[in-house]
C-alpha cells in the first residue's frame, strides 16, 4: 500500500467522521465519539498507524449502541475499514 493511498483513505475517512460529528440527527455519543476519533486522529505525537488503531478502538465501541442509526452505523463501519488501511505498516 502506497503512501498516497494511504493518505486518500485517511483523507476519506476524516471527512466520514466529520460529517457524522456535525449531523445533529445523530445521537450526541456518537457524534462525540466521532470527534474523539477525529482528535485521535490529528495527534501528531503518535505514529500513524498507531493514530488509527486508537481511532479504531473508538469507533469499534459505539457500532454497538443500539441508538446509532442504521445510515451512522453504515458510516462509521466504512470509516473503519479505511482507517483499517492507514493502521497497517
Amino acid at each position: 500500500m502506497s503512501s498516497d493511498e494511504k493518505r486518500q483513505a485517511l483523507e476519506n475517512a476524516k471527512k466520514i467522521l466529520v460529517k457524522i460529528s456535525r449531523d445533529l440527527s445523530t445521537p450526541r455519543n456518537i457524534r462525540r465519539a466521532a470527534r474523539n476519533a477525529l482528535r485521535e486522529l490529528e495527534n501528531e505525537e503518535l505514529s500513524l498507524a498507531l493514530r488509527a488503531a486508537n481511532a479504531i478502538d473508538i469507533l469499534q465501541e459505539i457500532t454497538d449502541d443500539p441508538q446509532i442509526p442504521p445510515f451512522a452505523r453504515t458510516a462509521i463501519l466504512e470509516a473503519i475499514s479505511l482507517l483499517d488501511i492507514v493502521a497497517k505498516e
